[in-house]
C-alpha cells in the first residue's frame, strides 16, 4: 500500500540581467549581440536543516547569444540569417521536494489475510508485515529502520558540490526570399543540442530503499553510478543526449485581394536517451487509472511534468536494454520526422470570412516497457521497437460573419470547429508488456535482482516467474489507448465597438 504526499512551503527570488546591442555594418550586415545571466537560489523544504538546496551564481549561468542577418542582393528581397545562443533552465521545485523533505512516499508490504479488501487503507492494514524494521546495527545513511519501504528518504548532503545548471545550445541558419510584394519563401536549418541536465540519480541501500543524489549525469560525482543485482559495480553513467535537427520550409502570402495563406513543411529528427523535462517516456493514459498531478490544474497530465526528477538514471536497470546494451538511445517519443501545416483564409465581399487549418504529421515511436520489482519501466528492446503510431492529421474550420449595426459598431457571429472530419487517429499504444503501468503490481513485475544487466536477460521468462505467472502479461499490450480528440465546435456572438 502506498502512502504518498507533499508537504512544506517555500519561495525564491531570482534576479536576472539582460544586455543587448545591435550593430549595422555597411548597408547590408546587421549584428545582434546579447548576454544574459541570472542568480538562482532554490530553497530546501526543511530550511531549519538546510536553507538552500541549489545555488547558482551569476557566472554559472552566463549565456551569450549571437545573431546576424545579411541583405544578399542589396534590395531587401533576399535575406540570409544565422543565430546561436546558450539557454539555461531553472531547477524545478519537484527535484527539491523529492530529496529535501517535501515529498513522502512510503510503501507498506503486508500479507493479504482478509477478504475484506475494500476496507483496506493506511489506517487498516491487517496481515503480517513483509517489510520488518531493521533490528541490527544500521550501516547506511540515512538509516532506514521503519516498517515500510521509504522511496523518498530525505538527505540534505546529496548535491554534487560541482553541479552545473541545465543548459542547451540552439543554432539557426536560414534564408528568406521575397518572391513578390505579397509572397515570401523561407528555409531554415535548426540544431538544438542539450549540453547537460540535472537529475536525481538513484541507488538502493541495504534495506532496499531508494537513495538519491543530485548531479549532472556523466559528470562530477556521477561519472559512474551504483549497480544493483549481480551487475558489477560501478557502471559508466550515460551522459544525457537530446539532439534536434530540422529543415523548415515555409511559403507565406500576406493578406491581399481578400485572402492569405501559409504553408510549412518540417523534416526533422529528435534523437537521444533523454526525453527532457516534459517526460514523454513516462506516459500514463486514462486506461491505467492513473495520471500526474499538476498544480492549479483540475485534471492530471498523462505525461510526467517538468521536474528533473524523472525515472531516468534512478537505477541501473533503466540504463540497459534486455540484450546487455548500455545507454538506450534512439528516436525519442515525440519524434515526428515529417510535419506539414497549412492555414489560410478568405474574406467575402458580403462580410463572411472563412479560415482553414490543416495538420499532417508522422506517427511517434512506441517502445516496449517491462515493469520491474523496483517499479522501473525498462526499454527491453531499445527505443521504437513497436514502430510508430498512425499518421496524425486534423482539419479545423473557422467561419465568421460581421453585421454592421451603425455608429462604428458590429456584431460578429463566429463558428469554430476543431477536427472537422472527426478523425479518431490513435496517438498512443499501450506499451507495457506486463501489468504494473499506473498502479504498481509487484506480483506481475520482473525481478532483475539476480541478473547481471551487462549479460542481458530473458524478460519474458522473468515475467512468467513472477507470482502471477502467465497472468502477469497485460492483454492490452500494443492496443491503442489514446486517441485524437473528437470533433468539437464553438459558436459565439461578439459585439465589436
Amino acid at each position: 500500500m502506498n502512502d504518498r504526499g507533499t508537504q512544506g512551503l517555500v519561495k525564491a527570488n531570482m534576479p536576472a540581467l539582460y544586455i543587448q546591442d545591435a550593430w549595422t555594418i555597411g548597408s547590408r550586415l546587421t549584428l545582434n549581440l546579447r548576454i544574459r545571466s541570472e542568480k538562482e537560489t532554490i530553497p530546501s523544504f526543511r530550511t531549519e536543516i538546510k536553507e538552500n538546496a541549489f545555488v547558482f551564481g551569476w557566472g554559472d549561468k552566463f549565456a551569450p547569444r549571437l545573431g546576424a542577418s545579411y541583405d544578399v542582393l542589396g534590395n531587401g528581397r533576399l535575406k540570409a540569417f544565422a543565430s546561436w545562443g546558450r539557454y539555461f533552465d531553472w531547477v524545478k521545485y519537484e527535484l527539491a521536494r523529492g530529496s529535501f523533505g517535501g515529498d513522502v512516499w512510503n510503501i507498506y508490504y503486508h500479507s493479504l489475510d482478509t477478504l475484506d479488501v475494500y476496507n483496506l487503507n493506511l489506517s487498516n492494514m491487517p496481515g503480517r508485515n513483509l517489510w520488518p524494521a531493521s533490528t541490527g546495527p544500521c550501516n547506511v545513511s540515512p538509516c532506514a529502520t521503519s516498517d515500510y519501504r521509504d522511496r523518498r528518504v530525505p538527505n540534505f548532503n546529496t548535491v554534487d558540490p560541482d553541479i552545473k545548471p541545465m543548459s542547451q545550445d540552439a543554432t539557426n541558419v536560414g534564408i528568406e526570399y521575397q518572391i513578390n510584394p505579397t509572397t515570401m519563401f523561407g528555409a531554415t536549418y535548426v540544431h538544438n543540442n542539450l549540453r547537460r541536465t540535472i537529475e536525481d540519480i538513484g541507488s538502493l541501500d541495504a534495506n532496499g530503499n531508494e537513495i538519491y543524489f543530485e548531479a549532472n549525469p556523466g559528470e562530477g560525482v556521477a561519472v559512474r553510478m551504483p549497480s544493483t543485482g549481480l551487475t558489477p559495480c560501478c557502471i559508466a553513467t550515460p551522459k544525457p543526449i537530446r539532439k534536434y535537427d530540422a529543415l523548415e520550409l515555409t511559403l507565406s502570402r500576406r493578406f491581399s485581394k481578400n485572402w492569405f495563406g501559409n504553408a510549412n513543411l518540417t523534416i526533422s529528427r529528435l534523437y537521444g536517451n533523454y526525453a527532457g523535462l516534459q517526460n514523454s517516456d513516462e506516459i500514463t493514459t486514462p486506461t491505467v487509472s492513473g495520471g500526474y498531478v499538476i498544480a492549479q490544474q483540475q485534471a492530471g497530465n498523462i505525461f510526467r511534468p517538468g521536474s528533473s526528477a524523472g525515472r531516468a538514471w534512478d537505477l541501473d536497470e533503466l540504463e540497459f536494454d534486455a540484450h546487455g546494451h548500455l545507454d538506450v538511445v534512439g528516436r525519442l517519443a515525440t519524434d515526428r520526422p515529417v510535419v506539414a501545416k497549412f492555414y489560410g483564409g478568405y474574406q467575402f465581399k458580403f462580410g463572411t470570412q472563412v479560415g482553414l487549418f490543416e495538420y499532417v504529421g508522422s506517427g511517434t515511436p512506441i517502445s516496449t516497457y517491462v515493469n520491474t520489482t523496483n517499479q522501473i519501466p525498462v526499454f527491453v528492446e531499445g527505443r521504437g521497437d513497436l514502430g510508430r503510431t498512425p499518421t496524425l492529421s486534423r482539419t479545423d474550420l473557422l467561419v465568421s460573419h460581421d453585421v454592421d449595426v451603425g455608429r462604428k459598431q458590429r456584431v460578429r457571429f463566429e463558428l469554430n470547429v476543431i477536427n472537422l472530419f472527426n478523425q479518431k487517429t490513435a496517438t498512443h499504444l499501450f506499451n507495457c508488456l506486463n501489468k504494473g503501468c499506473g498502479p504498481a503490481r509487484g506480483d506481475s513485475a520482473a525481478d532483475l535482482s539476480g541478473q547481471n544487466l551487462m549479460n542481458g536477460y530473458d524478460y519474458r521468462a522473468l515475467i512468467s516467474a513472477s507470482p502471477s505467472g502467465a497472468n502477469a502479461f497485460d492483454p492490452r499490450y500494443k492496443m491503442a489507448d489514446l486517441w485524437q480528440a473528437p470533433i468539437q465546435g464553438q459558436f459565439s456572438i461578439k459585439w465589436i465597438f
